[in-house]
């Protein structure tokens, strides 16, 4: 029999990197995400970084992630396609309205470009199906909106003005 996730144990965490003041913003549940073996984890406050493991969480490397770090800003949520292609989104929860770099995106799973823009603020974000098609989304006090990128996280385009603070897709397109 299968028993996983029926038991725990805590792992060490002196391969985990330092992250004073550092958060992992937790309300959309995808700061962490994982496929296989390879885990993400996004983050914000003092420092703007995706953690990543191929381990299992054993070790972890760290790369800014391309948004902007902010005592309540920095990356909210992540989800990769495979272990190479990864979208992180966020924001700041403090001004909502500035919508400027608001995601991120790999395509090597190791090197983050930033500087891409959504319309609104990223609480959420989850790929299609492939590496390409990812929808992204964020209701959070006026910064409401969802958008779709179709070239990796490299530009968006806003499909709706309704956001959700939590989003996951199916490849196909189904999405709740």
């Amino acid at each position: 029999p299968i028993y996983a996730g029926r038991s725990w144990k805590v792992l060490p965490n002196n391969a985990m990197p330092a992250s004073d003041n550092e958060y992992d913003f937790a309300a959309s549940g995808d700061c962490l995400t994982t496929v296989g073996n390879t885990a993400f984890l996004i983050t914000g406050g003092s420092k703007s970084r995706a953690l990543r493991s191929d381990d299992g969480g054993l070790t972890w490397t760290a790369s800014d992630n391309g948004i902007p770090a902010g005592e309540s800003a920095g990356g909210f949520a992540g989800d990769f396609a495979d272990q190479r292609h990864v979208v992180a989104v966020g924001g700041d929860f403090a001004d909502p309205t500035d919508v400027q770099d608001t995601a991120s995106y790999t395509t090597d799973g190791r090197t983050w470009t930033g500087g891409v823009n959504l319309t609104h603020v990223g609480e959420d974000v989850s790929f299609l199906g492939g590496p390409w098609t990812a929808v992204a989304t964020g209701d959070y006090r006026g910064s409401t909106g969802t958008s779709l990128t179709t070239d990796g996280g490299r530009t968006w385009t806003r499909v709706s003005d309704q956001g959700y603070h939590a989003i996951e897709c199916l490849p196909g397109g189904v999405c709740w």
